[in-house]
C-alpha cells in the first residue's frame, strides 16, 4: 500500500466499525482488503443512508453523472471517496482540481488525499458544513411516538353525547335549550 505505511487501507480510508461502504466500480481485488466483522460492505446505493461510498472512475464524463447520484443518498456525515487510476490513457482528464470544482458545485468539499494503492489516487470529499445541517434529517429516523391513540378516541364523547348517554344534568340542560 502506497502512502501512509503500516495503516490498513480501511484506517486511511476513515472506514469505522459499524459503518455501511459502498463500493462502486471497485477492482475485484479491492474489497478484499476492506473486510471485516464490523463494516459492511454494499455494491448499490438504493438503501440509502451510506456512510462511506468509494468510486472508482475511469472518464470524466463518468465522473460527473455519477456525483449527484452519490450525494443524493450519502448520509450527512458520510464521506465520498472518488478515486481514479493514475498515468491512465482514459483517466489524464482527471486531476484533483477537476475533482474539485465538481464537487463544489454538488455541495461537497475535499478533505483528504491518499493514494488508495499502487494503480490509484483519491479524494475524499465530504458535504459542506452549511448542506451538512440541512440535511441532517437524514442521520436519525424520524421520532415514532410508542403511545398510539385510537382513532376513535377524539370522537367517542362526541358521539356519547349524541347518542344521549352522560349525566342526567346534561340531558336536562339539552332538552330545555330546545
Amino acid at each position: 500500500m502506497a502512502g501512509y505505511p503500516g495503516h490498513p487501507l480501511p484506517k486511511k480510508l476513515g472506514i469505522k466499525a459499524g459503518h455501511k461502504v459502498c463500493l462502486l466500480n471497485a477492482p475485484g481485488a479491492f474489497e478484499r482488503t476492506l473486510i471485516s466483522d464490523d463494516v459492511r460492505i454494499t455494491h448499490d446505493l438504493r438503501l440509502p443512508p451510506v456512510d462511506m461510498v468509494i468510486l472508482f472512475v475511469d472518464s470524466l464524463a463518468e465522473l460527473e453523472r455519477r456525483v449527484t447520484d452519490v450525494v443524493g443518498r450519502l448520509h450527512p456525515a458520510g464521506g465520498f471517496w472518488v478515486a481514479w487510476r493514475r498515468n491512465c490513457r482514459r483517466a489524464y482528464e482527471i486531476t484533483h482540481d477537476v475533482v474539485q470544482r465538481i464537487a463544489l458545485a454538488a455541495g461537497m468539499t475535499m478533505n483528504k488525499v491518499c493514494s488508495i494503492d499502487d494503480l490509484h489516487s483519491g479524494v475524499r470529499l465530504v458535504l459542506r458544513g452549511e448542506i451538512r445541517e440541512a440535511m441532517a434529517y437524514r442521520a436519525e429516523p424520524p421520532m415514532v411516538s410508542r403511545r398510539t391513540r385510537r382513532p376513535t378516541a377524539r370522537i367517542a364523547p362526541r358521539i356519547a353525547r349524541a347518542s344521549g348517554g352522560g349525566s342526567s344534568l346534561r340531558r336536562v340542560r339539552a332538552r330545555s335549550t330546545k
